[in-house]
Order: C-alpha cells, then sequence, then structure tokens
C-alpha cells in the first residue's frame, strides 16, 4: 500500500503502517513496530501530550509510518528547516553575500576626502565563527583600504542598512527573549550574530562579580550591580538593558563557589555596532577617522540619491556557510537574516513579510503541499505561532532527497554521535545514521530528518510533541526510542 500526499483522515488518528512489499517478512515491519511506539508515547508520563510522527521512505515518498501526521502542530526550531530547504533550492550553493564598500569624496594620497560607506546585504557570517580572531573580517575591510593607500578619512563612518525593512525585531517574539542572541535584531549589517559574549565570574566576597566582554568595545554602556554571595548559595544574577538605550547592567547574586557562565546579550542597533567595531579596527590598523559615531542610512531613497565611488566589494561564505549555523546549530538569527535575504532576493524586499511569502509559495508550488499544511510566522520557530504538519515536514525532505539542494541541507544537518553539533550525545549506538534538526521551545520539543533504517533504506521522518508536561531532556529521550525503533524498519 502507497500512500502519496494526503493520508485519509483515519490514518491522522492512530498509528499507520505500510503492508509489507511483496517478498518482505511480515514481522519485518509488522504492527509490532506500531506497538512499540504506541507503547512509548502511550505511556502515563506523556497521557496528556500531542504526539505528531511521520515516516516515508526518502526515495519514494510512501508513508510507512503515521500517527497524527496531517495535524498542526508547533514545530520550535524544526521550522529551520522550511527557510534552508527554500534557500537551498532558490539560491543555490554559489550564493554568496556582497558587502560593498563606497567613498563619498575623492581620493587624495592617503585620505578619502569624505565619507566610507558600507552598503550591507545581510551577511551573517561577519564574525570569528570561521577565522580568528574575531574581528577578522574586519580587519580584512581595513587591510583592504591600506591596500589601496588610504590612512585616512577626513569624514566618517556611514553604516547603509537600506537594504533591508526597518524591523529588527519580530513582533511575536517575547519581550525577555530580545535580550539574548536566540532574538537577536536583524540587519543588512551585523558583527558577531549582533551579540556581546559576557562572562561573569565571583569576585571577593561581598563584593561585585568579575564581568567582562568581548568584543572589546566601546559601544555601550556597563553597570555592575551584582555581588558575590556565600558559597552554596542560589544564583540569582541576570541581565538587562536600560530601555532605549545602550546601557547594559548585570544585577543579582553569584555564589562565590560558582563557575565562571558567558552569555550572549543582543545589541539594541546592528548599523551602530557593526559602524563602532569597524572604526575601533580601522583605528588599530593605523587608519584615521577623523569624524566620531557612525551615520546610518536606512531609507532606500537615501541610499539611491548618494554620491559615492566604489572602493571594494566584500563576498561571503557560500550558502553553506549559512546553512550550517542554522541546522547544525539552530542559530535562531542566521534564520531570520536568511528569511530575510530570501525575500530581498526573490521580491526585492527585505521583510518577514516577503520572505515568509516566498517560503509559502516554494511550499505550495515546488513541494506541493496545500496552504492549509501550515501557518509560518517566522524562520527560527522561536514564534510559538508558527504551524505546520509533521506530514509536510516529511514530504519537504522526501522533494530534496536527490536534489543539489538537498544535498546542501543533508551536509548541514547534525549527524548522530558526531562532534560539534546538536545531535553529538544522542543516538550513540547509531553513530552517521540519523541526521536531523532538534526543536525545543517552551512545551515542544521536535526531531525532523532523515534516518538509514536497518533494511538499508532511507526514511524521511518528523517527529513533534507538543503540550510537553515532563521535562525537555525527558522529552527528547522519548522522541529518541520513537526514532530508534524506526531505525529497525
Amino acid at each position: 500500500m502507497k500512500m502519496f500526499g494526503r493520508a485519509p483522515l483515519g490514518v491522522a488518528l492512530g498509528i499507520f503502517l505500510a503492508s509489507p512489499s511483496v517478498g518482505q517478512q511480515q514481522e519485518a515491519v509488522a504492527p509490532p513496530i506500531g506497538d512499540q511506539v504506541l507503547d512509548v508515547i502511550g505511556t502515563a508520563d506523556w497521557h496528556r501530550a500531542h504526539w505528531g510522527i511521520d515516516v516515508r521512505d526518502a526515495a519514494t515518498g510512501e508513508r510507512v509510518l503515521g500517527h497524527n501526521a496531517e495535524r498542526l502542530f508547533v514545530p520550535a526550531s524544526n521550522l529551520k528547516l522550511v527557510v534552508a530547504a527554500a534557500a537551498a533550492h532558490l539560491l543555490g550553493g554559489d550564493f554568496r553575500y556582497s558587502t560593498e564598500f563606497f567613498r563619498t569624496g575623492p581620493l587624495n594620497g592617503e585620505t578619502i576626502e569624505g565619507d566610507v560607506v558600507v552598503y550591507g546585504t545581510g551577511d551573517p557570517n561577519l564574525s570569528g565563527r570561521f577565522d580568528r580572531p574575531m574581528t577578522a573580517d574586519l580587519a580584512a575591510f581595513a587591510d583592504s583600504l591600506l591596500e589601496r593607500g588610504v590612512r585616512r578619512v577626513d569624514g566618517g563612518i556611514v553604516a547603509d542598512v537600506s537594504h533591508w525593512d526597518h524591523e529588527p525585531l519580530h513582533t511575536d517574539w517575547e519581550h525577555y527573549d530580545m535580550r539574548w542572541w536566540y532574538a537577536a535584531p536583524t540587519g543588512p549589517l551585523g558583527f558577531n550574530d549582533n551579540a556581546i559574549d559576557f562572562t561573569i565570574r565571583p569576585g571577593a566576597p561581598g563584593g561585585p562579580a568579575r564581568v567582562s566582554w568581548k568584543p572589546d568595545t566601546d559601544s555601550f554602556v556597563f553597570l555592575n550591580e551584582t555581588r558575590t554571595s556565600a558559597a552554596g548559595g542560589d544564583a540569582t544574577w541576570d541581565f538587562d538593558r536600560v530601555p532605549g538605550t545602550d546601557t547594559i547592567f548585570a544585577y543579582g547574586e553569584m555564589p562565590a563557589d560558582a563557575r565562571a557562565k558567558t552569555e550572549h546579550f543582543s545589541v539594541r542597533d546592528p548599523a551602530l555596532f557593526f559602524g563602532m567595531m569597524l572604526g575601533q579596527v580601522l583605528a588599530e590598523r593605523g587608519i584615521e577617522v577623523v569624524r566620531p559615531g557612525v551615520a546610518v542610512i536606512r531609507d532606500r531613497l537615501d541610499s539611491a540619491g548618494a554620491e559615492r565611488e566604489p572602493l571594494f566589494t566584500y563576498w561571503s561564505r557560500p550558502l553553506a556557510d549559512v546553512l550550517g549555523p542554522i541546522l547544525r546549530r539552530s542559530q535562531n538569527w542566521f534564520a531570520e537574516q536568511l528569511l530575510k535575504t530570501l525575500g530581498r532576493e526573490i521580491r526585492e524586499e527585505g521583510s518577514w513579510e516577503a520572505g515568509l511569502e516566498v517560503v509559502e509559495t516554494y511550499l505550495r508550488e515546488d513541494v506541493g503541499l496545500d496552504s492549509l499544511d501550515f501557518s509560518l510566522r517566522d524562520a527560527s520557530g522561536l514564534a510559538a505561532g508558527n504551524l505546520i504538519t509533521p506530514a509536510a515536514l516529511a514530504e519537504i525532505l522526501v522533494h530534496l532527497h536527490g536534489t543539489e539542494a538537498g544535498e546542501l541541507v543533508w551536509d548541514a544537518l547534525p549527524a548522530s554521535a558526531e562532534a560539534g553539533g546538536s545531535l553529538r550525545a544522542r543516538f550513540l549506538e547509531l553513530p552517521g545514521r540519523v541526521r536531523a534538526k532538534t526543536g525545543h521551545i517552551r512545551n515542544v520539543d521536535s526531531l525532523t530528518g532523515f534516518v538509514r533504517a536497518a533494511s538499508g533504506r532511507l526514511l524521511a521522518f518528523s517527529v513533534i510533541v507538543n503540550g510537553t508536561p515532563a521535562t525537555s531532556a525527558a522529552t527528547s529521550d522519548a522522541i529518541d526510542q520513537v526514532v530508534r525503533i524506526v531505525a529497525k524498519m
């Protein structure tokens, strides 16, 4: 029995198992497999939770196992597979971002008689992720100016971020989340994932905790209102920002025996942060910038009307190096940057609305999904309003299988028991046989990807749990049990 597209309603309400193919032993894919899955999801720990499961043959699309596969679920970070698939299909592996440098006045000897303008298009990899130190890319920009004989800029630094809209933060994200790297503001120019890396350590008893940060920058004001408390006490320290300002403060208590902890606090204005960091690096490389501060161009009309001459263009790493952090490390900010990139590249509008229109069109017209199979709010899955069916996620993987876009996604997915990815400590007895995207937000856990079954066949699967009553670790263990059962097929 082969199932293509939407399964009948009865299939969605219970465990569905495909009939064995000719010559296949009944017990190889027999109801006991389904019974084992039901035993996992039907225990007392999970009787209030909602489970959605879809398993397909990756090559044919045949459904081999299903449970509530057509129901809508909140997917958490499994949603990142959607934007990654759309980008791989629509942009291709050769896609690269450009960061363009201009001057607004003549180059007279070693002096630019005007400003240096940096026009960004959304490159998320201006950081120390692939090159060390953290400011390696900014140093490369400075060296490009030095190679052109520039030693002085009579004007200042201008950050042109008119390539996208003016909405850096999504309206669906929770206010507390917006402090941190996983909800950092989007923008055509950004640096270090638009976050400051704060490390906090105990100080002298009764005194403040010791706080340091990277990058070493004066782009914000820091206030330390913490206290080092007695050993064995509760850690109550946290970070916050004075609303509407670049003043960041730490508060609360840190026990004297606590270990150092690093937190990544989001910046308020990515364009200003990038520009100030670039100015610091130019100064360190011996290039004087006369006008302090950073001017920002946010409007396309202002950008188009400006007179400027090109200096050089920096081309980013390829798309694979954007998909890797999205799928392997679950970097929310990368996913949102990529969504706005899709909007700008395909619809000429760098916004969430345009990006989602592009992704939704891809799902309907290329993958063949019904518009009722999904309702999307962002790219990372941070917004709780995202909805998609397990069947839709599995069908996306089937659509990718055997294509160039599919190879990009496959290579970017974390593999079981592989160092450096989110599956490094999962499925240790199945090394390399599971490649999947993890997902977790409050009351949601999910896992979607591929598993190489014992029969040798490659299966695409999606397992989503909503309304989880247990800890995330317990839910992940239960999901893993389901995937291990599937791996026996």
